[in-house]
């Protein structure tokens, strides 16, 4: 009889390493040749799991055996687990064999060619489904083991970064590694964060446009071109930042799992934890869920930052007469009619200009620049910074403790001796909130504690004030990146125009030198400082 062998193991370790495939060809060669079979073709499957059907070589020997005339009447495997480990589908694949004229035999596991065999069969593949989930459950426990000790799972590093050797041995005697920067790659990795957060030449750049400019500038990732999902993976990648988090996704199927399955592990950090945190708030409010990605990347001025003074919806573009004119019109009267708002068309010229002007005539005057400089000089000499050190400190203590009590109810619930019910995830929830809000609050007094108040001087405001008034010469991408980096919101009610802005970012952009970069473009507390 014509027959076809099948061999495999798991891993590509495996493959370079061990002896089992060619231990399995010897003895299913000696098999054949004791039987009078003749070989015909020979199917060697290195590094791929036997739990599910994507392997290459076992699907082209399926394709093979599909074949008619078909070249082989049988498959021989070394033991039914070489062929599958799921025993439903090791049982759909064998009920297909069979309607092709093909037998599966295991030379290790001969049985019979009735029920009983059958039987037999399906006893031996539940067997070996049962040890395989056995063993990925205990290889899993240790990858977690080796994570919370601070040490690297796998094989490939993050871009960014590199394996090195610790010295320690683990498990088989294998060697435990730790993630090292990769220099080469960590300053592209930089460099899309400060495209991403502070832009090039006072444009911001969106995650697309950024993929497009290192492709254009010969940059790759390990060989190959940049696409929107790498660069948004990287600026989403926590690693950057210096907490790699292992366990977050089954192996198998890639579905996330749950947060108190992850595994932090400390890392040397390619940014900034600032810089992660200003990236990651642009990626939320610039998120298609959230806010429309024209209203970030529009051409026009004030897109995505004017409102209607009526009723408080955003105001969009609208044209009349062929396009021949431009207005910005109330979104609630565009969509519900002229009733559901008193607002009229603003001409988008007008009101463009009308801006400009404001903050070249206005916002943007050294004697305006020097009166907000004041008060927040005047809020700040309330706070002596012995009280916000003492602050911190407590705060800190109190955030140390909250992440105690989270860690020990991760261990106590990983270990076994809790249960995640309905009363320890309100618990666990209360726990995660206080964290955040602490986290928050330290950031805060952190930022208070380094503002640039100190550093700006009368002739730093004025050669600042000469910058920003040339930016707002026109509208153009330069005034748009200023407005959304100093301003929160316009509103239009009738003849009058009302501009808020956060006074702290007019100051971090002073002491700056009306540079962009280093400023964040998110504002956050809201001062008024202009109305009419």
């Amino acid at each position: 009889m014509q027959i076809a062998i099948y061999a495999r193991v798991s891993t590509g370790r495996q493959a370079e390493n061990d002896l089992s495939i060619p231990d399995q060809l010897r003895q299913m060669r000696e098999w054949a040749e004791r039987n009078s079979h003749v070989v015909v073709k020979e199917y060697i499957e290195p590094g791929a799991s036997a739990t599910d059907d994507k392997r290459p070589v076992f699907q082209n020997m399926i394709q093979d055996a599909e074949q008619k005339p078909t070249s082989f009447q049988l498959i021989a495997v070394h033991s039914l687990s070489r062929f599958f480990r799921d025993l439903v589908q090791g049982a759909m694949y064998q009920k297909k064999l069979h309607k092709l004229g093909i037998k599966l035999v295991s030379i290790a596991q001969q049985t019979n060619d009735d029920p009983s065999g059958d039987m037999q069969r399906h006893i031996f593949m539940l067997f070996d489904e049962y040890q395989s989930k056995e063993i990925a459950k205990h290889v899993l426990r240790g990858m977690q083991e080796n994570a919370r000790q601070g040490y690297f799972n796998g094989s490939k590093a993050p871009f960014g970064y590199k394996t090195i050797e610790v010295g320690q041995t683990g498990l088989h005697g294998r060697i435990k590694k730790k993630l090292a920067i990769e220099e080469s790659e960590a300053s592209i990795v930089r460099n899309i964060f400060k495209l991403y957060t502070y832009g090039k030449e006072g444009r911001r750049m969106g995650i697309k446009e950024i993929a497009k400019h290192l492709n254009a500038t010969g940059s790759t990732m390990r060989g190959k071109p940049w696409g929107i999902h790498k660069v948004h993976k990287i600026l989403s990648s926590s690693t950057y930042a210096g907490t790699h988090v292992f366990n977050q996704r089954d192996g198998k199927t890639q579905k996330a799992k749950d947060r108190l399955e992850w595994i932090g592990i400390e890392v040397p950090a390619v940014v900034d934890q600032k810089t992660f945190e200003q990236a990651t708030k642009l990626r939320q409010v610039h998120s298609p869920k959230k806010t429309n990605p024209r209203k970030a990347s529009s051409p026009t001025l004030l897109t995505g930052l004017i409102r209607c003074g009526h009723c408080g919806s955003h105001m969009t573009i609208a044209t009349g007469k062929s396009g021949q004119y431009r207005y910005y019109k109330c979104t609630n009267r565009m969509s519900k009619g002229n009733a559901a708002c008193k607002s009229g068309n603003v001409p988008l010229e007008k009101l463009d200009n009308l801006v400009l002007d404001a903050f070249r005539q206005k916002v943007y005057t050294p004697e305006h620049i020097q009166t907000i400089i004041a008060v927040l000089r005047k809020e700040s000499s309330k706070h002596k910074d012995g009280d916000k050190k003492q602050q911190i400190k407590k705060l800190e203590t109190a955030l140390h403790e909250t992440e105690q009590a989270l860690n020990r109810i991760y261990e106590a619930v990983e270990r076994g001796f809790m249960k995640m019910d309905e009363h320890l995830k309100t618990r666990l929830d209360q726990h995660q909130q206080k964290r955040e809000t602490l986290l928050a609050e330290v950031a805060n007094l952190k930022r208070q504690q380094q503002s640039p108040l100190q550093t700006i001087t009368p002739q730093k405001i004025k050669a600042a004030s000469n910058i920003l008034v040339k930016r707002f010469t026109e509208a153009s991408s330069y005034a748009k990146a200023y407005l959304r980096a100093t301003v929160s919101e316009i509103r239009i009610h009738d003849e009058m125009v009302s501009l808020s802005g956060d006074s702290q970012a007019m100051a971090r952009l002073v002491a700056n030198n009306a540079a962009l970069e280093g400023l964040s473009t998110v504002p956050s507390t809201m001062h008024e400082w202009r109305r009419g």
